[in-house]
C-alpha cells in the first residue's frame, strides 16, 4: 500500500524550509534547528508535546485548544525526525542548486538565504497557511531565541535529537 505524506516529499520539504527562512527574516540559522522546525511545520499536532519555557506558556496554551486528531499522533516523533533527515537534507541541497541557500554555509552545517529573490508566485504561496500552520510559525518565532544546545535548548526541549553529547 502507498501512503503519501508531505513530510517524505523533497519537493515540499524545499517549500516548507523556505517557507521558514522567509518568514523567520533571520541571515543564518543552524541545519539542526532548521529540521525542528520543519518538523513542526509537517506535524503541527506535536508541538503540544514541546517543554515550553516560562517565557512563552502563553503559546502553550494555543496549542492546548486546539483540536487534536487522533489519527496524526505520531507513536514514535524521534524516529520520524530520524527519517525525515535525507528528504531534508535533499530538500536544502536542491536549494543550493538554483542558488536559494549558500552552499558554503550549508557544508557548515548552517542554512543562509543568498541574495537570489524568491519568485513572486512562490512568496504569495507562503503567504496562504493555514490557521494551525500560523500558530506553529509564531512558536518558531518565539523559539528563535532559544538555544539549540544544553539541558534547555531547543533539542532538550522537542527531544526529536539527541542533545546529551553536544559539545556545548
Amino acid at each position: 500500500m502507498l501512503v503519501y505524506h508531505p513530510a517524505f516529499d523533497i519537493y515540499n520539504c524545499a517549500f516548507r524550509m523556505l517557507q521558514l527562512l522567509t518568514h523567520m527574516n533571520q541571515e543564518q540559522v543552524e541545519l539542526e534547528r532548521i529540521r525542528i522546525w520543519d518538523f513542526y511545520l509537517a506535524f503541527p499536532n506535536e508541538v503540544r508535546k514541546i517543554s515550553f519555557p516560562q517565557s512563552l506558556s502563553q503559546l502553550k496554551k494555543i496549542f492546548k485548544r486546539q483540536e487534536i486528531n487522533p489519527y496524526e499522533d505520531l507513536i514514535d516523533p524521534r524516529r520520524i525526525m530520524d527519517r525525515m533527515q535525507p528528504f531534508q537534507i535533499s530538500a536544502l541541497k536542491y536549494l543550493v542548486s538554483y542558488g536559494l541557500i549558500d552552499s558554503k554555509s550549508l557544508s557548515k552545517k548552517v542554512v543562509m538565504r543568498t541574495e537570489k529573490e524568491i519568485p513572486r508566485d512562490l512568496l504569495n504561496e507562503f503567504d496562504d497557511l493555514s490557521i494551525e500552520k500560523q500558530n506553529v510559525i509564531k512558536l518558531i518565532t518565539g523559539f528563535r531565541e532559544l538555544p539549540l544546545y544544553g539541558k534547555v535548548g531547543l533539542k532538550a526541549r522537542t527531544g526529536l535529537i539527541e542533545f546529551r553529547y553536544d559539545p556545548r
